[in-house]
């Protein structure tokens, strides 16, 4: 069935991807189809499609007479998730976070304002409940649960912008919260405080206070870069 050829095609790109991030496999190498096929026990159609879908990342290229070689980290597809997730566990995963953190700081103020230009009762919804379960997994000790609330916490926060840029790099910001996560930061004294932060950013969406939401928002995403990077500017900025 084409259901277990996707799934390993799906597994091979994934170890393939997280061994190219984590340097495994240095830039210039060439990668051995025979090799893949049987380390994964699988087919050489499958081999070449995963390859396929790391040269569409532009983690590897195919090279006349050469073979498939390994590309360096500025030709990567940054952005995407699965790019994100193989560079949370290689060795500039905590560069990546910080670049990753400049992003969401860019991108989720301005969701937060046009989120509260809206004043969406189901925007407003979701994250309520999300922030509930944030708390309830907080109180609970339960991290797996809270990254998913916050996940989702923030997802609606993106989307509530009815902006469709936005909406198309939903994946991307939620992809850094995962990569944020990936180095164990778990609860810390800093995660009662960012409760409460979150809870006055919902109150400021829910009032159709966009000078607020931005401003808490944006807050909030520098708190986190001082939480997880201990980046002192993360405080002051403000």
């Amino acid at each position: 069935m084409s259901t277990g050829s996707d799934g390993l095609h799906a597994q091979v790109v994934d170890a393939i991807g997280g061994r190219i991030a984590t340097g495994e496999f240095a830039v210039g190498s060439v990668l051995s189809t025979e090799r893949i096929e049987q380390e994964h026990g699988v087919s050489r159609s499958v081999v070449r499609e995963a390859l396929r879908t790391l040269t569409v990342l532009g983690m590897v290229r195919p090279r006349h007479r050469i073979g498939t070689t390994v590309l360096p980290v500025a030709s990567w597809n940054l952005l995407d998730p699965k790019v994100i997730a193989w560079r949370a566990h290689g060795p500039d995963s905590q560069r990546q976070l910080d670049e990753l953190l400049t992003l969401r700081e860019a991108l989720e103020p301005v969701a937060a304002r046009r989120a509260s230009s809206g004043q969406d009762e189901e925007t407003v919804r979701t994250l309520r409940e999300s922030l509930s379960r944030m708390k309830t997994a907080f109180e609970a000790g339960k991290p797996h649960d809270f990254i998913a609330a916050d996940t989702a916490f923030h997802e609606a926060l993106l989307r509530g912008a009815g902006n469709d840029v936005l909406s198309q790099l939903v994946q991307t910001v939620l992809a850094t919260l995962r990569a944020r996560y990936a180095g164990h930061h778990w609860f810390s004294d800093d995660t009662a405080a960012s409760l409460i932060r979150h809870g006055e950013l919902v109150d400021a969406v829910a009032a159709g206070d966009q000078a607020l939401a931005e401003t808490v928002s944006r807050t909030l995403v520098r708190e986190a870069r001082s939480e997880v990077l201990g980046d002192a500017e993360g405080k002051v900025r403000k």
